[in-house]
């Protein structure tokens, strides 16, 4: 189930809406096949791996992160292939959250004679798969926030400049967050300030999608992320005019309520789930990024910490203060990695029991 994960992990493609999920087929203590999902309408892993072994399979083991599916989508169920396989037994990471699958998998294996068993390495492989989890059940991308901060919490100083806080490695482990996520949104100040491309530059991988958040519309149409598979989420009341001009570029523009505190950031969210999104980076600004936090929708946070003070610059979180520390979010858990002169810290948002502090 290791090496599972670890193909799971590596998967060098995107595969949304569908997971990426590793295989493992196993006869003799040895190890005959691997497979990991194949871009979204192509081979599940589980296929993959049985294709390459052929003949072989029949009365080995397999290994899989993820309950094969039992329904019938874009491609046939993976229970059928297992079962025309003839394989022993399967042993899956995790249930699979679809309601369309969600234990039926395991069972008509079971019920074809074929052992299981669930939950080897169930947490990491949970963990690695928390993305699809919350695609599936929250109907919304899992969001997580990237920024680059000086040590006194500031991403760019008050005139806007930001270029660069950290160093070249920090930068390309960015680029390598890109090249994982489906989407990298913005807020209109930081397309405005920024211009940024929120290309894949640094690694290999491909370009995700571009989304930036605008209730006014108020954007540049030559601005460098917009174009075909660029998306604006904004107000139901934005100027005509100015959508007008975007839509001209091949952007797509999704409308989306507007409430006191702004856009609908949930509502944007559904929209995006919608295109198939599942993994979303959120690189700022600081007004987006306390948003989310304020609305309990980030899910994930990498902040690379440089060993420079502006002073009065922007914050990376634009929110009103908590109360006290006790109210404050924090990362939990936290992988900490020093990056050249930089330090990442990883981890998933966890957010205060108001009730109790």
């Amino acid at each position: 189930m290791g090496i599972a994960l670890d193909l799971a992990k590596a998967t060098p493609h995107r595969t949304s809406p569908n997971p990426t999920v590793g295989c493992v087929v196993v006869k003799g203590g040895e190890v005959i096949a691997q497979g990991v999902t194949l871009p979204a309408g192509q081979s599940h892993a589980e296929i993959v791996a049985l294709e390459t072994a052929g003949a072989a399979a029949e009365g080995a083991e397999m290994f899989v992160t993820l309950e094969p599916c039992s329904h019938t989508g874009r491609t046939p169920p993976c229970t059928a292939a297992i079962i025309n396989a003839k394989l022993k037994r399967v042993v899956a990471g995790v249930i699979d959250p679809n309601p369309l699958v969600n234990g039926r998998g395991m069972a008509i294996l079971n019920a074809a004679g074929i052992k299981t068993n669930v939950g080897v390495l169930g947490d990491a492989c949970a963990a690695h798969l928390a993305p699809f989890r919350c695609y599936i059940l929250k109907k919304r991308p899992w969001v997580i926030l990237k920024a680059a901060v000086s040590i006194d919490g500031r991403i760019a100083t008050q005139a806007g400049h930001s270029q660069w806080i950290t160093g070249e490695e920090a930068r390309a482990d960015v680029h390598q967050l890109r090249a994982r996520a489906d989407a990298v949104m913005v807020g209109a100040e930081t397309a405005r300030v920024d211009d940024p491309r929120l290309t894949v530059r640094h690694v290999t991988g491909e370009d995700p999608r571009r989304v930036v958040v605008s209730t006014d519309a108020n954007l540049d149409p030559k601005a460098n992320l917009l174009g075909t598979g660029a998306i604006v989420l904004h107000g139901r009341n934005a100027p005509q005019s100015r959508l007008d001009a975007l839509a001209k570029t091949g952007t797509e523009l999704v409308a989306i309520s507007v409430t006191d505190q702004g856009l609908d950031l949930a509502e944007g969210l559904s929209a995006l789930a919608d295109r198939h999104i599942v993994s979303l980076l959120v690189e700022g600004g600081g007004a987006l990024h306390g948003s989310l936090l304020g609305a309990g929708l980030a899910d994930e946070g990498v902040f690379y910490i440089a060993p420079k003070l502006i002073g009065r610059g922007r914050p990376v979180i634009d929110q009103p203060s908590v109360s006290t520390i006790n109210h404050g979010w924090r990362l939990d858990p936290v992988d900490i990695t020093p990056m050249g002169d930089d330090v990442r810290l990883r981890g998933l948002i966890e957010y205060p029991d108001e009730e109790t502090n």
